[in-house]
């Protein structure tokens, strides 16, 4: 996959602060705010500072997924501004550009799951985390592959060892809970996802981890704890909570987990009042 820089001429023809947006050939095409987010990117790229220009684009995770959704001018740009990190050697523009390839629902060309492959794989030798995570996604759903738990399990592994990103942690947590790839242990799966929670902390992210770990406070582990339904309670609104922010940002696929948490804390909520109403009876 050849790649190409942006060149000082096709710059020039790209959102800049240079040209108001009412003058520029972008109005209409797109919202006022979301041409002064791609002023911002592009400045950051033409200077080579790619951490920001990645920044100027997650700050606003809504907007993007909109601009992105209507596959338009600012989808067209977003795309080439990440083509043309990855040609300068950026690894964070790696895994953005493989995004766009990798269709999460399975239903991607197998020359766009290549392309993705290919990108993730390049992110990853230049040290991103991230790109070695949706790697073993590719492996762990078997998306223009065969499904391969062993080296989904290696790629969150090494992204485990390598960063402290929690999303590794709690898909390491799925493969010791499912025991795909590895022998089953919840009780090493609830030590994955604790660390994941604790990485997290108060991000969005933080809602897998949390739904994980008050699953198994509802029904506990043999030997380590046991049902705890009020702190599984708590789990599973930090969790509903989570997923309402990651579902705005466009992560639309955790409408299922967010569903699933919410009857969490319906089965919390009889649990523990079965419990006070018990204590109350003096059993």
């Amino acid at each position: 996959m050849e790649l190409k820089k942006i060149d000082a001429q096709e710059f020039a023809t790209l959102p800049n602060f240079d040209v108001e947006y009412e003058d520029s050939a972008y109005a209409g095409e797109m919202s006022e705010k979301a041409y002064n987010v791609l002023a911002s990117a592009c400045d950051n790229a033409h200077s080579g500072y790619f951490e920001e220009m990645l920044q100027d684009l997650y700050l606003d995770q809504a907007l993007l997924a909109r601009e992105m959704d209507a596959k338009g001018a600012f989808a067209r740009i977003v795309k080439r501004l990440y083509e043309h990190g990855v040609a300068s050697g950026d690894a964070g523009c790696c895994c953005n550009l493989a995004n766009l390839y990798h269709n999460t629902s399975g239903r991607g060309s197998a020359e766009d799951y290549t392309h993705a492959v290919e990108l993730y794989e390049l992110g990853s030798d230049r040290g991103d985390t991230q790109s070695m995570i949706n790697l073993g996604y590719i492996y762990y759903y078997g998306r223009g592959c065969e499904r391969d738990y062993t080296r989904a399990y290696e790629c969150f592994a090494r992204a485990a060892l390598t960063d402290t990103n929690p999303e590794a942690y709690w898909k390491l947590g799925d493969l010791y809970a499912s025991g795909k790839g590895v022998r089953k242990s919840d009780c090493i799966a609830w030590q994955l996802y604790s660390k994941a929670y604790e990485l997290a902390g108060e991000s969005p992210l933080a809602a897998r981890a949390a739904h994980h770990m008050a699953d198994y406070l509802m029904r506990g582990i043999d030997g380590v704890m046991g049902p705890d339904p009020e702190r599984a309670l708590g789990l599973y609104v930090q969790a509903e909570v989570g997923y309402y922010h990651l579902i705005d940002a466009g992560l639309t696929y955790y409408q299922r987990q967010l569903d699933q948490s919410i009857e969490g804390q319906r089965l919390a909520r009889e649990a523990l009042q079965k419990r006070h109403l018990d204590i109350r009876a003096g059993e």
